[in-house]
């Protein structure tokens, strides 16, 4: 598995992080993620672990864009990552996440 690149995530408002992805080729994107107290209460996870949830979606989300990278394809990430609309979209995608 080659490295992945970094993800710099902060809060930045109630239930919303400021996020710069940078890939292991060196391309930076910047991104807030949202999620609300509806998706934490489904995936069971308490505010104190959102973060956590946070950064462990962008890890998976990270990884998806340097296998594009890799592949020759442009990056795909909006600048808008709401994670209701991820969990819609890929329901098996948070519970699947290991937090710890």
């Amino acid at each position: 598995m080659r490295p992945m690149g970094e993800i710099d995530v902060s809060a930045d408002g109630v239930h919303q992080y400021a996020a710069v992805l940078t890939t292991s080729a060196g391309t930076r994107t910047e991104h807030v993620v949202v999620s609300g107290p509806a998706l934490l209460e489904k995936a069971a996870v308490t505010a104190t672990e959102e973060p956590f949830l946070v950064r462990r979606v962008l890890e998976v989300l990270l990884r998806a864009e340097e296998t594009a990278e890799a592949e020759g394809r442009q990056p795909t990430l909006p600048a808008v990552i709401d994670l209701r609309a991820l969990d819609a979209e890929r329901p098996d995608l948070l519970s699947g996440l290991p937090l710890h």
